[in-house]
């Protein structure tokens, strides 16, 4: 048995004898999320909500304010956020809010690498609405936006079922091991996650078929999300960088009816992501 099955056997393991804990979703996110795709919040209801959480609330505020959601005012309350994002879009600033919670929980191994996991989720985040919106899927963006918030959170939680592992075993490893297990494991792992938080089934299905040869171009969010990956690793933004990948003539960038200039405008908007975040990493 090879290093890489051996480690693959111990997580399956754990996972079928439950001996490890997975990542939990938190509940006011998923409750805000879930009303709002539902049309049940106003911005009032959101506001109560959210007040249970006073960190949550100065993250949300500090997030609107950022470039990518600024407008010319500061936003000071929950309130303004609301009015000037509307209720969906708040819903989905949780969501980021509460998913950087989950990647900074680590004081192992792996920190490094979640930080950095993190940068990529929160970039490929941005990156899904901005091709929603340029694609002209206006009403798909803050579904866009979620999911590529989502799309690695598989890799999240086998990062932490690795780590307790690495404790527990004594397990020698080395980059390129963790990297062919992620590689392996962590579609299916996010999609069973999702399931588990009770999220979307249009979640599910996109995080186990992201990195499917043939993808199914008709789903659109999908679509998305293999565009916003690729020009993640293009801009270096990525565990897999590559810097040799052709935007332009990718089957998504046809799909989405994208043309040479949205590509460019692309990935001027991602340097820019990228230049703001390594100064706030």
């Amino acid at each position: 048995m090879t290093s890489e099955q051996s480690l693959i056997h111990l997580i399956e393991q754990a996972l079928e004898e439950d001996k490890i804990e997975l990542p939990v979703f938190d509940n006011i996110a998923v409750k805000i999320y879930r009303e709002a795709r539902e049309n049940k919040l106003n911005a009032d209801g959101i506001c109560k909500i959210l007040e249970a959480d006073p960190v949550l609330v100065s993250e949300v505020l500090r997030m609107s304010n950022s470039t990518f959601f600024s407008g010319l005012a500061e936003v000071k309350d929950l309130r303004a956020a609301a009015v000037r994002l509307g209720v969906k879009q708040l819903a989905s600033v949780v969501m980021s809010v509460s998913q950087k919670r989950m990647y900074s929980a680590s004081k192992g191994p792996f920190k490094a690498r979640m930080v950095k996991l993190w940068l990529h989720g929160s970039a490929m985040s941005m990156a899904s609405r901005w091709i929603a919106n340029r694609a002209g899927y206006k009403q798909l963006a803050d579904e866009a936006f979620v999911a590529g918030l989502l799309h690695d959170v598989g890799k999240l939680s086998l990062l932490r079922i690795i780590e307790e592992l690495h404790k527990e075993h004594a397990i020698p490893l080395t980059n390129e091991l963790v990297d062919m297990t992620l590689t392996q494991l962590y579609c299916a792992h996010g999609a069973q996650l999702a399931e588990r938080w009770e999220l979307p089934k249009s979640f599910s299905y996109l995080i186990s078929h992201q990195a499917d040869e043939e993808p199914d171009e008709s789903n659109v969010n999908l679509m998305i999300v293999r565009l916003a990956e690729k020009a993640c690793a293009l801009e270096g933004i990525s565990d897999f960088p590559d810097p040799t990948i052709a935007l332009e003539i990718l089957p998504e960038t046809s799909a989405l009816g994208l043309s040479d200039i949205d590509i460019a405008e692309l990935r001027i908007m991602l340097e820019d992501v990228n230049g703001s975040s390594s100064k706030a990493a």
